[in-house]
Order: C-alpha cells, then structure tokens, then sequence
C-alpha cells in the first residue's frame, strides 16, 4: 500500500471522491456498503484513505465485470 494512501481523510475530501451525500454515505456505512468512519474526537469523523480508494476499485471492477458478460 502506498503511505500517501495510508492517512485519515475528512469529509470534504471524501466528497470529492465519492460526490455522495453524507446522509447517503451514512446509509451505507450502516448497511456495510462502504468504509466505516473513525471517530477522531467528539465532533469529527475521518476515514481511511486506502478503504475509501479500495471502495472505488471495487465499483471499477464491478463496471469491467458487467462489461465483459
């Protein structure tokens, strides 16, 4: 894994990886459909970088999947 990859993201930087709403990102977390959120501190959350790039893969490789049958 790359170290760039291995660090604590913030919402804003979340959405600009993955443009969905935080209701919607909640959701999933919930329904274990997308990276769980660490809780930095009484009000503030992060994610993992590499989950959150490991996610994004995922649906990539879903796409090709689908493409190729």
């Amino acid at each position: 894994m790359n170290t760039s990859q291995d660090r604590i993201i913030l919402a804003p930087e979340r959405r600009q990886l993955v443009p969905y709403s935080d209701m919607h990102i909640w959701r999933m977390e919930k329904s274990g459909t997308f990276p769980h959120r660490l809780k930095l501190g009484p009000n503030r959350v992060g994610w993992m970088l590499s989950e959150v790039i490991e996610w994004i893969e995922a649906r990539k490789a879903e796409r090709v999947a689908k493409e190729a049958a």
